[in-house]
């Protein structure tokens, strides 16, 4: 039972990518029958005068059963083709295919066509059709029943086209539907796929561009001290080697996540507005003062997150472009729906040099893209007077209870 289903389901695959030979097959299937029933006189109503097969009436055999090979190419033409020529052989008494191939057309025409084209020439062919049973009745040489019957089958066999051809369409409807669904859900899995490295690439930069920043200053500030104040080379190196650690560690995390193919975000311990006086410490020979007003313990991870990276970016640039003698002063205000933060430096010369191309545009461009996609505004430019200034404004839910004291101004490193 499963090989002979196996089999229709191999031939109906076959009849849908071949259409044109298996209708050439039905056609020449239709032309035997009817040369058979032509040559051996074998008729459905004994009463019927039959001309006898001469040397032209196998054409008019052939003619009616031929065109059905084109049925679905030219359906209207395939059965106005084999309607008239039925209808010949019908006046001429030459017996065939007994309108079978009519039958065939008539389907076809329902299956493969559609719209006011359709409409017209079935139009046409039914109003010949009834004229000609309306004669054959009228001469007796049609019965109402079998007029009745006849019209009832043609009709029968066109609405079944009809039917068939709309399901068909329904089928066809509902796979582009499915492959254009698939295709979405491809394009919206590769967009978050480059979000994801796109996060990923910015987390990597503000972890190695911040801390390889910090270690290359310190590490020429303890080469010019080791000479004359060696106690400040060995706080340096020191500090050095703490940022080295903690840079390690959190690229080990990050690259960890990495290799889990299971892993959807960063699971990992994540920075918060905390531990920003760590990484105001971190800036040795840089004075940072950090303030902090409001309450920011129940600020929410990510905008916590956010904050921490411009805080963290934003000191990097002061630190390559600031120059010496230059001070930085943070910033971060928590109000009822927002957090502000603000990055000023008095630097000298700065503004221009951190306009150009290179690692510094990633930082600021990585900056701008963090704080758009928690909802803020970034801005960032030169100060009046001279220095930077990095300002970052960020929505978060209003607390009910919001204390307003002012965290004393914290001061790390030291002088150049």
């Amino acid at each position: 039972m499963g090989g002979a289903v196996e089999a229709w389901r191999r031939l109906l695959r076959w009849i849908r990518e071949h259409p044109l030979a298996a209708d050439t097959m039905l056609a020449v299937a239709l032309m035997v029958l009817a040369l058979v029933i032509h040559y051996t006189d074998v008729r459905l109503d004994s009463e019927q005068p039959v001309r006898e097969p001469t040397w032209w009436t196998p054409l008019f055999v052939i003619l009616p059963t031929l065109p059905v090979m084109f049925r679905r190419r030219w359906p209207i033409a395939t059965l106005a083709v084999v309607f008239v020529a039925q209808a010949v052989a019908e006046m001429l008494d030459v017996v065939g295919s007994t309108w079978l191939a009519v039958l065939v057309a008539t389907y076809s025409v329902g299956a493969h066509t559609d719209g006011r084209r359709r409409d017209i020439g079935v139009a046409v062919l039914g109003v010949v059709f009834v004229v000609m049973l309306i004669a054959g009745v009228l001469d007796d040489e049609v019965t109402l029943v079998d007029a009745i019957a006849t019209t009832g089958i043609l009709t029968a066999a066109l609405v079944l086209g009809d039917n068939v051809r709309r399901r068909r369409l329904h089928v066809e409807s509902l796979a582009d539907r499915a492959e254009r669904a698939e295709r979405e859900r491809d394009l919206l899995a590769r967009e978050r796929v480059a979000e994801e490295r796109n996060r990923i690439a910015r987390e990597l930069h503000d972890i190695v561009a911040h801390s390889v920043s910090v270690m290359v200053i310190q590490a020429a500030a303890a080469r010019r001290n080791v000479t004359s104040r060696p106690d400040d080379a060995v706080l340096l190196l020191d500090n050095i080697e703490r940022t080295g650690r903690q840079t390690m560690d959190e690229l080990r995390q990050v690259l960890g996540v990495l290799r889990d193919a299971d892993a959807g975000r960063l699971a990992v311990p994540v920075p918060t507005l905390a531990d920003l006086e760590s990484l105001v410490d971190t800036h040795v020979g840089l004075p940072v003062r950090l303030t902090v007003t409001g309450g920011v313990d129940d600020v929410p991870a990510g905008v916590g997150l956010t904050a921490y990276r411009v805080v963290q970016e934003a000191l990097t640039n002061a630190t390559r472009h600031a120059g010496p003698g230059a001070t930085v002063d943070v910033t971060v205000t928590r109000a009822a729906a927002q957090l502000e933060v603000c990055v000023e430096d008095d630097g000298r010369g700065a503004s221009t040099m951190r306009q150009g191309s290179g690692d510094e545009g990633y930082g600021l461009l990585g900056m701008r893209e963090r704080v758009t996609a928690a909802g803020g505004t970034f801005t960032a430019g030169p100060r009046p007077g001279g220095g930077w200034r990095v300002s970052a404004r960020l929505p978060m839910p209003a607390s009910p209870s919001t204390p307003t004291a002012t965290a004393p101004a914290v001061t790390a490193g030291l002088a150049s």
